[in-house]
């Protein structure tokens, strides 16, 4: 307890202070160009009409798409800035984490975050050149961001516990925390920007990471000096390991391993880079026409979005799993998720898109089973107990989905960024080819492992 209630507590501040960072930087780097763009439109509208025209031949809903190119340009430069030094800083402290300890490497993620955002906020102050931002970024991607803060702290977990349903409980409960204060983050940051303004927004989630930060020092370290002495620290010897679990079948095993764990993965990689496609531009998506959500308004429905798919998870699962093999659940939170976005594509009314986002309930079913099939068919010792790089399979797992946040953030913008002005919803589309890649490698998984299930019942002959 003395170890595990701090570390929930960094890692809820850690979420919050993530998601919140990005609803409000979007929806300022939203604001600021519109002012920069079309400063009379802006300073001369006495209401919001004006700059919700649906119209689509109108000059006021020309002038908002050009908005909406730039924004979502911007966003990508942002999104670079985070996931290219994300992809080596993350592989290289998740390993350090063995030699140096836990402790150190929780810091640095925590005060890049800070730093960060402590930085963005002196920008909405001064008002400083809004291009500025993703050199702000580049310092939380070069510090490990959230998922290097994420893979620690389930490896502190390894450390305090034993393999068994006690670790799972525990790490169950850490994925919970941070699922709340990403939906803190998420309903906190529209209010405090409506009520007094984008810099006290930024200035709160400044605030939140540094009580992660103090939070971390009341943290007990977890790796002895003997066990980091013991520690050999080699990033480039973890890599060759993961490279092999999926190019090398296992001898172990009496059927052919490597085809299962790449169409698992792939699954998994097309599916997470759907998800983070669409939040790279999602906010822009509701701030613009016909919707012209407020951020008040984003933050109700980006937490009505994700606690009924949370909900889902927690209350339906087990039931579920009672019924249904895990690869189908997993094929039907795909299904789901594809609905979901050919909905948002085609959706004018904000009814619609609560609609859209009931169907798409079973969205995060996605990469919980995803993860537990792949572990199931893993032997225990190559699941790797600290859940880190040094964690064969479960390093894999982090390695895809950096890979696959800095691709796909970039990808899902660079596309709304082209396309906004020819159809709104046409990113969307795009992504759902993800989703439907997915589902056809999840279906040759299946028949794959129908047909090593059908062998063992051959006969050998001799």
């Amino acid at each position: 307890i003395r170890v595990f209630i701090p570390v929930c507590a960094s890692i809820f501040f850690i979420f919050e202070s993530d998601v919140h960072c990005v609803y409000t930087a979007y929806e300022y780097g939203h604001k600021t160009f519109q002012k920069q763009l079309f400063p009379n439109i802006s300073n001369a509208s006495s209401s919001e009409e004006s700059l919700c025209e649906t119209n689509t031949s109108s000059q006021a809903y020309k002038d908002e798409q050009v908005v909406q190119q730039v924004v979502a340009r911007w966003g990508v430069y942002i999104n670079l800035a985070q996931g290219v030094p994300l992809v080596f800083s993350s592989l290289l402290f998740s390993s350090l984490s063995d030699s140096m300890g836990r402790k150190p490497l929780l810091f640095i993620v925590a005060i890049g975050f800070f730093t960060k955002q402590l930085l963005m906020t002196l920008a909405m102050v001064m008002e400083w050149n809004i291009y500025l931002f993703p050199f702000f970024t580049l310092i939380e991607g070069a510090s490990g961001s959230w998922i290097t803060e994420n893979a620690i702290a389930y490896a502190v977990v390894a450390d305090i516990t034993n393999a068994g349903k006690h670790r799972s409980f525990l790490m169950t409960l850490l994925s919970l925390v941070s699922g709340t204060g990403f939906s803190v983050g998420t309903f906190v940051s529209g209010y405090i920007v409506t009520e007094i303004g984008y810099e006290y927004s930024m200035a709160v989630s400044c605030g939140s990471a540094g009580l992660a930060i103090m939070t971390i020092c009341f943290i007990p370290e977890t790796v002895s000096k003997t066990q980091r002495r013991k520690s050999n620290f080699s990033s480039i010897g973890n890599l060759k390991d993961m490279i092999q679990f999926y190019t090398k079948d296992d001898p172990s095993s009496p059927n052919s391993t490597r085809f299962r764990y790449l169409t698992a993965i792939l699954a998994f990689y097309f599916a997470m880079g759907a998800k983070f496609g669409a939040f790279a531009f999602e906010v822009f998506y509701l701030l613009g026409p016909p919707f012209c959500f407020r951020p008040k308004e984003i933050s109700i429905f980006e937490t009505v979005k994700t606690s009924i798919s949370k909900l889902v998870v927690i209350l339906g699962m087990k039931p579920m799993q009672r019924c249904l093999m895990d690869e189908l659940i997993a094929l039907i939170g795909i299904l789901s998720c594809t609905a979901m976005f050919v909905l948002f594509g085609v959706a004018q009314t904000e009814t619609f898109l609560y609609i859209a986002v009931a169907v798409g309930c079973f969205v995060s079913c996605i990469p919980a089973i995803l993860r537990a099939i792949m572990s199931k068919m893993t032997p225990q010792d190559k699941q790797g107990v600290l859940f880190v790089s040094t964690g064969v399979l479960f390093g894999s797992i982090a390695v895809a989905e950096n890979i696959c946040n800095l691709s796909s953030s970039v990808i899902g913008g660079a596309i709304y960024s082209e396309t906004v002005a020819l159809y709104r919803g046409t990113a969307y589309f795009v992504l759902t080819g993800y989703l439907v890649l997915s589902a056809f490698l999840l279906l040759a998984f299946i028949k794959n492992d129908k047909k090593n299930h059908n062998r063992k019942d051959y006969i050998a002959v001799e």
